[in-house]
């Protein structure tokens, strides 16, 4: 039996493609740009076509897009964050490419409040809808009477109209052919 390991998160994470970019690491002065995997207030997922080893400490800028009624336009929060793992992504085909795992280190209050909302809306917004409470199941209609039924059925003739048939080819049968060819001779 497979013994299950703990959750260590924090936070809650949600599947996020968000525009970003990371710089640090090995070249200070490089910047790779990337997509997110998934984000939570506490850090990020995301594909490099670099590695960067564990504990790297490296500079993010996360574009966060519209949501609900607390922001209206495109955000840019900056901050600095961990790399907490680095492994190769499955798939990966000709050129490597690394999964990273990043904790955000030092954010702005006002930014992490953000991230934490746009979180939290992203959450709500894949919970089903609620239902509303069970009402008793409405008593069946009566049958309708004829005059109702026909009235019914003509609706639904005027409304489509039935196309029209062509009669079907006949072969001629073995009596047939045997008057044509003496006919014919």
């Amino acid at each position: 039996m497979a013994l299950r390991s703990q959750e260590r998160r924090s936070a809650p994470r949600i599947v996020a493609k968000l525009a970003m970019q990371v710089a640090g690491g090995h070249d200070e002065e490089s910047v790779l740009t990337t997509e997110s995997i998934n984000l939570s207030a506490s850090g990020i997922q995301f594909l490099s076509r670099a590695f960067l080893s564990p504990l790297t400490k490296v500079q993010l800028t996360l574009l966060l897009p519209p949501f609900g009624s607390r922001l209206r336009r495109e955000r840019m929060v900056q901050c600095e964050a961990i790399v907490v793992r680095c492994e190769e992504a499955e798939g990966a085909r000709s050129r490597p490419r690394y999964e990273l795992a990043c904790y955000f280190s030092d954010v702005e209050s006002e930014d992490r409040v953000l991230i934490e909302q746009y979180v939290g809306w992203r959450s709500l917004r894949r919970l089903p809808a609620p239902r509303p409470a069970v009402s008793p199941a409405p008593a069946r209609k009566a049958a309708r009477t004829p005059a109702k039924a026909s009235r019914k059925a003509g609706a639904k003739k005027a409304a489509k109209p039935a196309a029209k048939k062509r009669p079907a080819a006949r072969k001629p049968s073995a009596a047939a052919k045997k008057k044509r060819r003496s006919s014919s001779s």
